[in-house]
């Protein structure tokens, strides 16, 4: 009772804090900002708590993992064993009405927490990732992930998570921003079967970055201005249409960022001067019905319900999309997108890479980020 009343102070100043900024600069919004603040308001009487810890304790130096879910069942093991395996201190789950298996796979692990409301998807996403980001991660660092998306980060072989988090927190940055990543399978979408138990990093490792095209990051200042906003890839090929590949997902919430701006963006951060991916498995064998669910329900109308739409039109065309071409790529480590520029690091955040690899006791000819993958 006493954390219910807790979160409510905390969420009641929260949103005091957010007119009063909103008013200071002329962005508020009386149309919309009634309803989004009020459903804010009414998530922590509609959530329901189904496993784990209902609070999370971490250090500065370490990371939770926050993620909105709804039938994930073929994403979940993979999801979990990644970033446990990567790391991560603690992974909250926001159900969101599933009907599968993603809530019993859930509960096999350690280190969990789900919790279920049914609120709409469509018209409510950026407020379900709100009250995660402020329930859990406030003055800490959170990762906000979707199911299919696998977060790495260059030199991640040699170095660890703490020690990517203390580059962060020595260098005072709150954001980094991460560039998503399409993988794919070699053979055509309606020869894919998918299991509960795969692991999905394993079975799809193409890509093809031949149709990316690249602009200026417009949502801040990066301190690398190599770092770009990614448009296009295999999705533009395919359907036409223009994904917007970059997003700020790493970020630290102390009490002057503003997340969640257009839907994957961070206002009032300090951008790090590198960038991460987030590996995209989209291209499963439930693509199609995923694809068909949205158009049907718009579940995806904040972010992408028109980019769903030309998915379905395309699929309808051609049942039998393959996706790999003469252009495709294998990933086979992420310091690859170092050297074919889908990733960029700054000479600082190499030798930052090369000090914690001698602390661990690997040799400098085993060090894979070579001066030369400097941008």
């Amino acid at each position: 009772m006493k954390s219910n009343i807790n979160l409510i102070i905390s969420t009641l100043r929260w949103l005091f804090l957010g007119i009063r900024w909103r008013l200071q600069r002329g962005a508020f919004n009386v149309a919309t900002w009634p309803r989004e603040k009020a459903m804010l308001l009414k998530l922590p009487f509609i959530t329901q708590h189904i496993y784990g810890p209902q609070q999370v304790y971490y250090a500065l130096d370490e990371l939770i993992v926050l993620c909105l879910v709804r039938n994930g069942e073929y994403y979940i093991k993979s999801f979990i064993e990644h970033y446990l395996k990567l790391g991560a201190k603690h992974i909250v789950f926001l159900d969101n009405g599933s009907t599968d298996d993603t809530i019993a796979i859930a509960q096999r692990y350690p280190n969990v927490t789900v919790l279920q409301a049914t609120c709409l998807y469509g018209k409510y996403e950026n407020v379900m990732k709100e009250y995660l980001v402020k329930r859990f991660s406030k003055n800490r660092w959170n990762l906000f992930a979707d199911i299919d998306e696998l977060f790495d980060y260059p030199g991640s072989d040699v170095m660890s998570l703490s020690s990517l988090l203390t580059y962060l927190n020595q260098n005072s940055y709150t954001a980094v921003v991460t560039q998503m990543l399409d993988l794919f399978s070699e053979y055509p979408l309606n020869e894919i079967k998918s299991n509960k138990e795969d692991y999905i990093r394993e079975l799809y490792t193409y890509y093809d970055i031949s149709n990316i095209q690249k602009s200026r990051y417009g949502h801040g200042k990066p301190s690398n201005p190599n770092i770009k906003k990614i448009h296009g890839g295999i999705r533009k090929s395919l359907f036409g249409t223009e994904n917007n590949l970059s997003k700020a997902s790493l970020t630290f919430v102390d009490r002057n960022i503003k997340l969640f701006v257009m839907g994957h963006h961070t206002r009032n951060s300090r951008i790090a001067d590198f960038s991460c991916v987030l590996l995209h498995y989209p291209f499963i064998s439930t693509f199609y019905e995923k694809v068909l669910d949205a158009v049907q329900h718009d579940r995806y109308q904040l972010s992408a319900s028109d980019q769903y739409k030309k998915y379905w039109e395309s699929l309808q065309q051609n049942p039998n999309l393959k996706l790999k071409t003469t252009t495709a790529c294998q990933l086979k480590s992420i310091n690859d997108l170092l050297d074919n520029h889908f990733l960029v690091a700054s000479e600082k955040y190499h030798q930052w890479v090369r000090e914690q690899a001698n602390l661990n006791s690997i040799s400098h000819s085993e060090i894979s980020l070579s001066p030369g993958r400097i941008q």
